[in-house]
């Protein structure tokens, strides 16, 4: 199944665009493919990255909420969930966009970990594999081999997207006992700026460079993309304060 949905999409789309782009460069078709794998991912980013946005919009009636709840967090919970359903929020969309590009990664490392060549085992009737191919991209380095440079872009990349996705997070709390979930939010904002970046850079050191080239370009793209997607939203008022307030009140009367 993984080579059907993922590995042979991925395989068949890389060799025609390397057939038909000028020079038939191999690190403009991985560039390509990134793209046009993001553009195919786009509705579920955008929906993940508006979900994470008015998440944060929505937190101080949230905490306002479970303050109101301490002594009946199950119905504080509840309540959330109500409201997310109101303001039409997924809270596990940003989840499900991690998951869906595992595969994808793992489709891209198998084309390139032994060199890309043709597999006749997997090309398309309609798909015809370059006669020639230098899998030098740009002129610079071998996609098939280790790059550090690439390397050190990978990792970069992903603290500038990490930085640009969590400069909405505020974890200090003023005179305030830090409760289990800012505790959980400082740790993941710990982890996405230092810890992630470090490891995809390692990563990406360790595997052939095209995989540190699809890291880079897809990072790129999603900082883009939040960029978009927050100025989109900025305008929207939140949350729907009469909804709110009708949450607030069911809570006071129990």
């Amino acid at each position: 199944m993984f080579h059907t949905i993922f590995y042979e999409p991925i395989y068949n789309l890389l060799v025609i665009v390397l057939t038909y782009i000028p020079l038939h460069d191999i690190g403009a078709a991985i560039i390509i493919v990134t793209v046009f794998v993001k553009l195919i991912l786009l509705p579920l980013n955008m929906s993940a990255l508006r979900s994470q946005y008015l998440m944060k919009r929505l937190e101080p009636q949230m905490n306002k909420l479970k303050e109101m709840q301490k002594t009946n967090p199950q119905e504080a919970s509840k309540k959330m969930m109500e409201l997310y359903k109101i303001e039409k929020i997924n809270p596990f969309a940003s989840l499900f966009v991690i998951v869906l590009q595992i595969p994808i990664f793992f489709a891209l490392y198998f084309v390139f970990s032994k060199g890309l060549h043709p597999d006749v085992n997997s090309i398309y009737s309609f798909v015809k594999f370059p006669d020639s191919l230098h899998t030098e991209a740009f002129g610079l380095f071998d996609v098939t081999k280790r790059s550090i440079f690439i390397a050190v872009l990978a990792g970069l990349s992903s603290y500038i997207l990490a930085r640009r996705q969590t400069m909405t997070m505020n974890t200090k709390k003023e005179n305030k006992e830090e409760s289990f979930q800012d505790q959980f939010m400082k740790s993941m904002k710990i982890q996405l700026l230092y810890v992630l970046p470090v490891i995809i850079g390692v990563s990406a050191a360790a595997l052939p460079s095209a995989l540190g080239l699809y890291w880079f370009v897809s990072n790129m793209i999603g900082y883009l993309q939040d960029v978009y997607i927050k100025h989109k939203l900025a305008h929207l008022i939140m949350p729907q304060v009469s909804e709110l307030d009708k949450l607030y009140i069911a809570s006071q009367q129990k």
